[in-house]
């Protein structure tokens, strides 16, 4: 009886240790990937605070950064002329 359960104990383990392994092998995989990709995004992060630092100077491109809401179309705090009149 304590022999087999002793040897169900061990199958487990053995299944949890080649779990582990292939999951080890699949994110050592996927790693090279997933930095690829961070970078791919920090690169996109500075040309969009770029592209807002330049609107600043030069506001005939912010009707391109409101078509793809990066930038809003009013200033936060800021009363609407509507608003005003009333």
């Amino acid at each position: 009886m304590l022999v087999g359960l002793l040897f169900v104990s061990a199958l487990a383990a053995a299944v949890q240790v080649l779990r582990l392994a292939s999951a080890t092998r699949d994110l050592r995989r996927i790693q090279p990937r997933i930095i690829e990709m961070n970078g791919n995004l920090n690169v996109a992060q500075a040309l969009l605070n770029d592209t807002l630092e330049y609107s600043k100077h030069n506001p005939a491109i912010d009707p391109l950064l409101q078509s793809m809401n990066f930038k809003t179309n009013s200033v936060a705090g800021a009363a609407s002329p509507q608003s005003v009149t009333k």
